[in-house]
């Protein structure tokens, strides 16, 4: 049908009432409702553009809010002086008045706020759900009113039903912006602060790596000095043997050269003291046999303390743990055990620091055995990602990592570091468990024996093995002598308690695993 033409809203007012009776006509075309509603909305939209210039129009709320108030005086004004309103032309003509008052407000109200074509719309897509362009029309209204998700809504499934509408796009786009904006806006104060909390950490936890790298080289250059002192030990200890031996060939010449004159001595007197010589062979023999034999009974003695050592700890730990060890393990707590056995028997108080010291390399060996070595394998085709992660910097042409577990995976630019000590692996099992993510591979590691062969390392093995580390070995190495309740709780520590550290590290389904390990 023709649109309306003109500025005067009354002119809409026939169009609508003859496109309403079409629709009536037609219940079911959708499109009739949709015809309605526009017209409501140019009706609206040409009022909207003539109340610019009326100001009655225009500044309807003040007035409307005005008209209230005066109402308002007016019935303070009856109900304090209520016989200057008896008079009935005073009540006539104010009666008069105010419902001409209330008439104008209602059509201003009505010329204000005419009805949009909301329903009408609505009434379209409950009768066609597909029809695009009351989804538009319904989307512009809502953004008129300000409810921005009810638009979006609304003219996004007006874009789906493929209505090309360049209007709906700008539209889309420019609620999307807002909404965005206004996202980063709102952030709040708590927030915000919540950030600062977590930046100040972020630069502590940079500061304290900063640091790490400080105390490597401060225990490398702890560790470069303990190995020059046990150079400079063996080095004396070879010269003093060294000399010691000298003196004894210097002494060995000398009885040879008394002993020569001796016996050319004897033999002038052989005739006459023969029966005097025999009698000294006689006593001499008597005098060696008892000490050779006492010399042999004592290294039997000695092999089968040994020997029972091993048996007794192959009992305490069970057959299958122990013939899994290597050699070198079995025979460190062999020689500890056995060593402990003779300083418990004597009455004085003697250092246990040798036996502390012995089992600590049994529980060093196993666990590079068990839990370092492996982990190489385990890499397999990660160890270049692996080592980028753990990388913190350069020094003199090679990278320095994380921890020494990434030195012992680098084998091009560490060939001698081949083992950790239980320090260095105490520092690395326990970044590992707090989630360090430049050991993220090691946990996935640790996890992987507790599936596969039931070793379970967790807080608890962390936790002996930083008694073990801290307030053992440590300690007998650098500082004080051990005293024997201090060893009894180290072997508790090690093998001897139910929840032992080699207990928990060895598995004896893992044997030819390691040990394959070990052998490249």
């Amino acid at each position: 049908m023709r649109k309306p033409d003109g500025m005067d809203p009354a002119v809409y007012n026939t169009a609508i009432k003859k496109q309403l009776d079409c629709a009536r006509k037609h219940p079911r075309d959708a499109e009739q409702w949709v015809a309605l509603g526009r017209l409501h909305g140019k009706k609206i939209e040409t009022i909207q553009s003539q109340t610019k210039n009326s100001l009655a129009i225009r500044y309807f709320v003040p007035i409307y809010f005005l008209f209230i108030l005066s109402v308002i005086l007016l019935g303070f004004s009856v109900f304090t002086n209520p016989y200057y309103f008896m008079s009935s032309i005073r009540l006539f003509l104010i009666s008069s008045a105010m419902i001409l008052a209330a008439t104008l407000m209602g059509w201003i109200w009505r010329l204000r706020y005419p009805q949009a074509g909301r329903k009408y719309f609505k009434k379209a897509i409950q009768i066609d759900s597909f029809c695009a362009e009351a989804y538009m029309h319904l989307g512009l209204i809502a953004i008129k009113r300000r409810q921005k998700q009810t638009a979006c809504r609304y003219l996004e499934q007006a874009v789906k039903l493929k209505l090309g509408n360049k209007k709906i796009e700008r539209k889309l786009k420019t609620i999307y912006e807002t909404e965005f904006l206004s996202f980063f806006n709102k952030k709040t104060e708590k927030e915000t602060g919540y950030q600062e909390i977590i930046e100040a950490q972020m630069n502590e936890i940079i500061e304290l790596r900063s640091k790490i790298p400080l105390y490597e080289r401060h225990i490398e250059s702890l560790t470069g000095k303990a190995d020059q002192a046990k150079w400079e030990t063996d080095h004396k200890t070879k010269r003093m043997t060294k000399e010691m031996n000298e003196r004894l060939g210097e002494m060995n010449q000398r009885l040879e050269a008394v002993q020569t004159e001796y016996e050319k001595q004897i033999t002038d007197i052989k005739k006459s003291v023969e029966p005097r010589k025999d009698k000294e062979d006689r006593s001499e023999r008597d005098f060696i046999r008892p000490a050779s034999e006492e010399s042999e009974r004592k290294t039997e003695s000695e092999v089968s303390s040994l020997a029972k050592s091993e048996s007794d700890l192959e009992t305490i730990m069970g057959s299958d743990p122990w013939q899994s060890f290597l050699p070198r393990t079995r025979k460190y707590l062999a020689t500890a055990e056995h060593t402990f056995r003779m300083l418990a028997a004597e009455a004085d108080t003697p250092d246990y620091s040798l036996i502390g010291m012995e089992v600590c390399k049994a529980l060093e060996t196993e666990i590079n055995r068990t839990l370092v070595y492996p982990f190489v394998e385990f890499l397999n085709g990660d160890k270049k990602e692996f080592l980028m992660v753990n990388q913190v910097g350069e020094s003199r042409g090679k990278p320095r990592y994380f921890t020494y577990l990434a030195q012992i995976v680098d084998q091009r630019n560490y060939p001698r570091i081949t083992t950790l000590t239980l320090g260095q692996y105490h520092f690395t099992l326990q970044r590992a468990l707090n989630g360090e993510y430049a050991l993220k591979k090691y946990k996935n590691f640790l996890g992987n024996l507790l599936k596969s062969y039931n070793i379970k390392i967790d807080n608890s093995f962390l936790k002996n093995l930083e008694t073990v580390t801290n307030r053992y070995r440590n300690t007998i190495a650098h500082e004080s002598p051990m005293t024997k309740n201090q060893c009894n709780h180290l072997r508790e520590l090690v093998f001897s308690g139910n929840g032992s550290l080699l207990k928990n590290c060895s598995s004896y389904g893992t044997g030819n695993h390691t040990n394959a390990t070990i052998s490249m």
